[in-house]
């Protein structure tokens, strides 16, 4: 019987790298709910049903890009995935508000996963909306998708990551300027 005296023989082969991406957080004057309810309303929602029928019949990749598009928000994002941190971590007897999102666009991931599969890893990118005590209104954060992309080291990637970074930061700036409703 062989013993393993350290965890040398489970490490990947392969490389490791590590490099500073950027992240904006912006404070808003909304409650949590209501940042949650603006947030979705700012952006499309994926349609696992729809993907599950285009993938199950080959749908030519001109169909796959009008139902995208049909998908997406104004601003050409969607929801990908969504998961309320918040939810399941309160019940530990402190009441946390928090979600994390999954947000992109399967058409530009595409052009992305051409250039360099390694994308994947970040796109779609993470938002998340939360709440602090005495913040004043709830927050939104995201790692900018051109930092993320910046790590592949990849340069025609850099306009693309520009590109997310603007349909993020829109969301983020109107997200900032609404008003709490009465």
């Amino acid at each position: 019987m062989t013993e393993i005296k350290d965890h040398s023989d489970f490490a990947p082969r392969g490389s490791t790298s590590s490099a500073a991406v950027a992240r904006t957080t912006v404070t808003t004057s909304l409650g949590y709910q209501a940042l949650v309810a603006a947030f979705e309303g700012e952006l499309g929602r994926w349609d696992a049903t729809v993907g599950g029928q285009l993938l199950a019949r080959q749908a030519p990749w001109s169909e796959i890009e009008r139902e995208v598009s049909r998908m997406a928000g104004p601003r050409g994002l969607m929801i990908i995935a969504a998961v309320d941190q918040g939810s399941v971590t309160s019940l530990s007897g402190v009441l946390k508000r928090c979600a994390l999102y999954l947000v992109g666009n399967p058409v530009i991931a595409n052009g992305i996963l051409n250039i360099d599969p390694r994308g994947s890893l970040y796109v779609p990118f993470r938002v998340a909306l939360f709440e602090l005590p005495g913040s004043g209104g709830a927050l939104i954060a995201y790692d900018r998708p051109s930092s993320s992309l910046a790590l592949l080291e990849r340069p025609e990637l850099t306009e693309v990551g520009v590109r997310l970074d603007e349909k993020i930061d829109s969301v983020a700036r109107f997200l900032a300027s609404a008003s709490p409703k009465p």
